[in-house]
């Protein structure tokens, strides 16, 4: 499996695996207002905005040529988006993704101590197995429920 930065020219791409991924393991878990808002935030020209303004940066993994999980950072230490083909599923994809995004917030400004991510309920047990701890409780925006986590990184 290769990891690397994803141009303009994938963003469709690795927002239509964003979308497939969270229909099957995420929209349950929301309500249809969570539904809209998350589809709304991933809407192409949006993310093409972030992405060009540098407010976002994206990660995909490739197996042959072929998308299986993408990461995006936002405001240089938070995760955005964080997700990977079903059959991909405890491979260690998403685990790769978070470190790569480790190295690079290190990398870029090594006196941010922590990332963050607003996990979805899905998905807070990976981010407690990789290092992150809650630092409230699950809170709810826009039909959006998330746990607000972090996790120290230092430098290397």
């Amino acid at each position: 499996m290769q990891i690397c930065r994803l141009g303009n020219d994938h963003l469709r791409e690795a927002l239509d695996l964003v979308w497939e991924v969270f229909e099957r393991f995420e929209a349950d878990d929301y309500s249809e207002m969570g539904v809209k808002t998350f589809r709304h935030f991933i809407e192409y020209h949006s993310i093409l905005d972030r992405v060009d303004q540098g407010n976002m940066k994206f990660w995909g993994c490739y197996l042959n040529n072929y998308l299986v999980g993408v990461i995006a950072l936002r405001e240089g230490q938070h995760i955005s988006l964080l997700f990977v083909r079903e059959k991909f599923h405890h491979l260690g994809v998403a685990s790769m993704l978070v470190r790569v995004v480790e190295n690079d917030v290190r990398a870029m400004a090594p006196k941010i101590p922590a990332i963050t991510v607003n996990s979805s309920p899905y998905a807070v047990g990976f981010y407690r197995a990789v290092g992150f701890k809650a630092v409230k409780e699950e809170q709810q925006s826009d039909g959006i429920r998330y746990t607000p986590m972090t996790k120290l990184i230092g430098s290397k």
